[in-house]
């Protein structure tokens, strides 16, 4: 048995992409979940979490500068100095002599924003509560606060109203296609590593080149699923040559490891495998001869198994295809070794005619 240090060698580009489209539908599980997940969480705390709805009103103001007395002063102001100066004193103040006493200077406060400014001169005002009423009412309140503190302070001239828009409900979930696409991608990213880690530790056998570099026996050949005659053909002719001479072989079926199963199923595949290695046994004396005798052996063995198998001429593995069966053949070819059981070559069992056609382009 080879040192097992397949599992260090470089990523199979092909191999991978082959065995990854084999799963393409966990990755699309995923992300169905994930978009699922971030669209439900983003709709959750939107509307449930986000408290009542609110409404807002938009306003447009023309800034006019005094630039004869202090010349290019608008360079001092953006929509973030506008912003904040929206919510002083000095220009509160003058909003609430437009406002009925019952609503404070905490609200108003509370309630205004600039937007972006594409123009220094043009400046977007948003007013934002929890009722549509209150919001126009406080816009309005400000078309004539800004006049005023416009011609109170020095470098302003005047803020005229340029336009004030009806109250509108701001929409509380506008970005839940963002959400969902979002989750999506997440969860297919995830999925995605997840599959190239389980991929990094996965020891199946799917190709020659897997067996070669867990024993130094020859692989003989294989028995796709659909029993393709080319490949039927090549393990003809290994088998004839590397197996020339053998009178008593001796057949050991690697199983793939799985977890326990109910009796039924246990009995068909039973039932599959004895058809296996008949069908195993024709092939074998269709390439050397009907004088050769052959016997199963089975897992764990016992002491007149290994004795059988060492007065043999060696005996011949007989692999599953794909996922599973690595870790089983590297535990069977140590037993051999201890016993100093050659081996003389394998069979690869029911491999999927798509993948090795994908593969070997053949």
């Amino acid at each position: 048995m080879k040192e097992e240090k397949f599992w260090q060698e470089g990523m199979d580009g092909k191999r991978f992409a082959l065995c990854l489209f084999r799963k393409v539908w966990v990755i699309l599980a995923a992300a169905l979940i994930g978009a699922a997940a971030a669209g439900g969480i983003y709709l959750f705390t939107a509307l449930v979490l986000g408290g009542p709805a609110q409404y807002q009103v938009l306003s447009q103001y023309r800034i006019y500068f005094d630039k004869d007395k202090y010349g290019e002063i608008e360079d001092y102001y953006n929509a973030y100095t506008w912003g904040e100066i929206m919510k002083t004193d000095q220009v509160v103040d003058f909003v609430m002599e437009a406002l009925p006493e019952d609503i404070t200077k905490e609200q108003v406060k509370a309630s205004v924003s600039v937007g972006q400014m594409n123009d220094v001169k043009i400046m977007p005002l948003y007013i934002t509560t929890g009722d549509a009423a209150l919001s126009e009412e406080i816009a309005q309140a400000y078309v004539y606060g800004l006049g005023e503190f416009a011609r109170s302070i020095e470098g302003l001239s005047d803020m005229q109203c340029w336009l004030v828009e009806p109250a509108v409900p701001i929409a509380r979930a506008a970005k839940t296609g963002n959400a969902v696409g979002f989750g999506a991608v997440l969860g297919a990213i995830l999925a995605f590593l997840a599959l190239a880690f389980l991929y990094i530790l996965d020891d199946s056998i799917y190709l020659e080149e897997d067996f070669r570099k867990r024993c130094d026996a020859p692989l003989l050949g294989i028995l796709t699923r659909q029993r393709n005659k080319e490949y039927r053909q090549e393990l003809l002719t290994n088998a004839a040559f590397l197996l020339k001479g053998a009178g008593q072989l001796c057949l050991i079926e690697v199983e793939k490891g799985k977890k326990e199963r109910d009796s039924g199923s246990l009995e068909k595949e039973s039932e599959g495998a004895a058809q296996d290695l008949e069908e195993v046994r024709e092939l074998l004396a269709e390439s050397i001869g009907d004088k050769l005798e052959t016997s199963r052996i089975a897992w764990p063995f016992v002491e007149q198994d290994c004795e059988k198998m060492r007065q043999g001429d060696g005996v011949v593995l007989v692999l599953p295809w794909g996922y599973g069966s690595g870790r089983k053949l590297t535990h069977i070819l140590m037993q051999l070794e201890k016993q100093q059981i050659s081996v003389r070559g394998a069979i690869l069992m029911d491999a999927d005619d798509r993948y090795l056609k994908a593969y070997y382009r053949k």
